[in-house]
């Protein structure tokens, strides 16, 4: 009797060789990546800037100012306070740093500052009283970096000026060109 079932023919097995196998697979692979644009070359645009950069602040804050009877003079009474420091920051040069006070001094008092600088003109002693816009208090100033300077402070009153009661200023720095 003969086999009832159909005879299945397979063709002969072929060996290709592993690394046709693997060549064959990376080059469909290169071909679909370029196909969707992708190439062996990626370029971007890379955007730069150094804007100026202009910065002040300030430490701790100044002694009372007061003026005692033992301290009056015949004329003008002074106090001083030195134990402020300030520093700063530029990249961009000749700026100045200017000062100036919220109200003014009352009759026949001054407010003083004097802000020192190791890479700039100080303009010494330079009276706030009346300074509700700015006036220069350092000028000169170049590109780089200032710390740990001294500000003062100096109080006066003139001998007319019996009793006054204590009261505050806000002094504005501004470091600016």
């Amino acid at each position: 009797m003969k086999n009832s079932f159909a005879t299945i023919h397979q063709a002969p097995r072929v060996k290709i060789p592993t690394a046709i196998v693997l060549f064959l697979l990376v080059i469909s692979t290169f071909a679909e990546l370029r196909a969707q644009g992708y190439t062996n070359v990626a370029t971007q645009s890379v955007t730069i800037e150094v804007k100026p950069i202009s910065r002040i602040s300030v430490a701790g804050n100044p002694s009372q100012l007061i003026i005692k009877d033992e301290a009056r003079g015949n004329e003008q009474s002074l106090i001083s306070d030195d134990n402020t420091k300030y520093s700063l920051s530029t990249n961009v040069g000749n700026m100045k740093i200017v000062a100036s006070i919220n109200d003014r001094m009352p009759a026949g008092t001054k407010l003083m500052i004097r802000l020192a600088s190791s890479k700039a003109a100080s303009e010494g002693v330079v009276d706030l009283s009346n300074a509700m816009t700015p006036v220069n208090v350092v000028t000169g100033i170049g590109k780089g970096i200032e710390s740990n300077q001294t500000i003062s402070y100096t109080f006066a009153a003139n001998a007319e000026v019996q009793d006054l009661p204590a009261t505050s200023r806000t002094i504005t720095l501004t470091l600016t060109n």
